[in-house]
C-alpha cells in the first residue's frame, strides 16, 4: 500500500479570522487546488514525511515552526490515479505566516478565509474534510 501525507496550513490573523493556505497544482498534475500533500519515502515515518513535504512545498523553516505542526489523528484510504491503494495520514499547521517558496509542483498559492472555503474549491473530498477537521481541532 502506498503511504501519503496531507498537511492543512492555517493561520489566525489580527482580526481573529482563520486563514487557510492552499496551492494550485501545475498543468501536468491537473491544475487543481489542494493542501500540501506528498508521498512517504521508504523508511520514513508519516511524521517525517509531513515535515519534509511541508518544507519542500512551502519553504517553511522547521526549526522555527515545528511546534505548530500536529497530527490531526485522521486518515483516508483511497485508490490513486495509478490505481494503487493509498493510506494518507493528515497533519495540520496552525501558526505564523512565512514567505512561501513554492516548489515546481505548484503554479500558485493563496491564503483564504478558511470558514468561506466551499467543498468545490478542492478537487478531492479528503482535502475538504481535512480542512474541516483541522478547523474543529483549533476551535476546541
Amino acid at each position: 500500500m502506498k503511504r501519503k501525507v496531507q498537511i492543512v496550513i492555517l493561520h489566525t490573523n489580527a482580526s481573529n479570522e482563520t486563514e487557510a493556505l492552499i496551492f494550485k497544482t501545475n498543468k501536468e498534475r491537473g491544475s487543481f487546488w489542494q493542501n500540501v500533500t506528498g508521498s512517504v519515502d521508504n523508511e520514513e515515518s508519516f511524521e517525517q514525511a509531513a515535515m519534509r513535504e511541508l518544507t519542500e512545498e512551502t519553504g517553511i523553516n522547521l526549526e522555527k515552526s515545528q511546534e505548530y505542526i500536529k497530527s490531526l489523528e485522521s486518515e483516508f484510504f483511497f485508490t490513486d490515479r495509478k490505481d494503487r491503494r493509498v493510506q494518507e495520514l493528515v497533519y495540520f499547521y496552525h501558526g505564523p505566516k512565512w514567505d512561501i517558496q513554492m516548489c515546481e509542483e505548484h503554479v500558485d498559492y493563496t491564503w483564504l478565509n478558511a470558514s468561506e472555503i466551499a467543498r468545490d474549491k478542492y478537487k478531492y473530498e479528503s482535502n475538504y474534510q481535512a480542512l474541516k477537521k483541522s478547523l474543529e481541532k483549533i476551535s476546541v
